[in-house]
């Protein structure tokens, strides 16, 4: 199965649980869909790390959805 990226960029005064689109400093979408679960986070976070957008006091947060899933706010939410 195909999963779709995106990436959640919060400051560490965020607790990870409420980290999440809304709370977040960049919000990040990846097009590209990884195949399998383990391979959307392992791309998440390199793309993360890629991004440059990391300052020291933030951390990311990639969430992961099966590909062609829509959810009601466009957020992947599924899987932490």
């Amino acid at each position: 199965m195909n999963f779709v990226a995106a990436i959640a960029i919060c400051l560490n005064a965020i607790p990870v649980a409420e980290c999440q689109r809304s709370t977040a400093v960049h919000w990040l979408p990846i097009s590209e869909p990884s195949t399998g679960l383990a391979d959307c986070m392992r791309d998440g976070m390199i793309s993360a790390a890629r991004s440059r957008l990391l300052e020291g006091g933030d951390y990311p947060k990639v969430f992961c959805r099966p590909a062609g899933q829509r959810t009601a706010d466009a957020s992947p939410r599924l899987t932490k």
